[in-house]
């Protein structure tokens, strides 16, 4: 129920200690950043921060050219993590890195997410068209169908 305190209205969340943040090569990463920071502050949350790239490769691309698209999605990955984790303690919250993942998006967050049991999932969306999300599907569509904890999409 909402507590009212002079004219503002507050709303109770529930404990969440644990939250897995989902950051994805997309422009918004840093809303996703800003909302965990915002969500863990002051609640002695420890953040727990998965790249995951949803792609795949046709199978008749030459291993070189395979070998330098991966190279290319680590280092950009890695930065973008970088980033994240450096806001992140400077919020003063605690922060882990817990992989990058290239390939099936959805079923490495899922995999993730039943692994650490977080109380929230913050997951950056990137608004495919209509034609895309029929052919590939949406990450976050699955991820908010499947989790077990909540699922928070940032835009």
């Amino acid at each position: 129920m909402p507590r009212v305190y002079e004219g503002e209205i507050t709303i109770g969340l529930p404990e969440i200690s644990k939250i897995l943040l989902v950051l994805r090569n997309d422009a918004d990463y840093k809303k996703a950043v800003e909302n965990a920071i915002s969500i863990a502050s002051g609640r002695n949350s420890r953040v727990y921060v998965l790249y995951a790239v949803d792609m795949e490769l046709p199978p008749i691309v030459p291993e070189d050219i395979e070998r330098e698209v991966y190279n290319r999605l680590r280092e950009e990955g890695k930065k973008i993590v970088d980033d994240a984790v450096r806001r992140l303690k400077a919020a003063g919250i605690e922060v882990e890195e817990v992989g990058m993942h290239f390939g099936f998006a959805a079923e490495r967050i899922l995999r993730v997410e039943k692994q650490l049991k977080p109380d929230l999932i913050i997951l950056s969306t990137r608004g495919l068209s209509t034609l895309k999300k029929i052919l590939m599907g949406s990450v976050s569509e699955e991820v908010t169908k499947e989790a077990k904890a909540p699922v928070l999409l940032v835009k």
